[in-house]
């Protein structure tokens, strides 16, 4: 079994979107992508041969997945992460009582995201954020391969 990139790993919990899922192959250590539809294409046993090539490519991976579910494991997708509490972690996290203070009001009531990623800007902690974020997902990835038994490499 290859080791995955604990990076890939936190990148595609972290950029999953809705109706695709993203898994390590767990011979080749390789992230792969495939939507729901191709799943339920070849759940349904629809003929896809009408298909562009990248479908049905994309089909003949889930297929793969399909026959080999033991090979790949599904990564946690964002609906795992609590992404209002990783807001307020990272405030909590800030030295500056005026950011802590100027970025909990942002956070409180609806558009409080669009809030808070105008507010990191304007108080100067945007990179800071990005860091926070980046170790976070990091850490979730490195926590799932080890209660996945995925050998990872850094």
């Amino acid at each position: 079994m290859n080791q995955v990139d604990i990076r890939e790993v936190a990148g595609a919990i972290e950029l999953q979107v809705e109706g695709n899922l993203a898994l390590v192959d767990k011979i080749d250590g390789k992230i792969v992508h495939v939507s729901d539809e191709a799943v339920e294409d070849v759940e349904d046993e629809e003929d896809f041969s009408h298909l562009q090539e990248w479908e049905r490519e994309e089909r003949h991976l889930a297929q793969h997945i399909l026959e080999n579910k033991t090979r790949y494991a599904q990564v946690p997708d964002c609906s795992d992460v609590d992404e209002y509490q990783l807001m307020e972690s990272f405030i909590d996290s800030l030295q500056d009582n005026q950011s802590r203070n100027d970025l909990s009001k942002a956070i409180r009531g609806k558009g409080a995201f669009r809030r808070f990623k105008d507010q990191i800007v304007t108080q100067g902690v945007a990179d800071q954020w990005y860091d926070y974020q980046s170790v976070y997902y990091r850490a979730l990835a490195i926590e799932w391969c080890e209660e996945n038994d995925i050998p990872y490499k850094e």
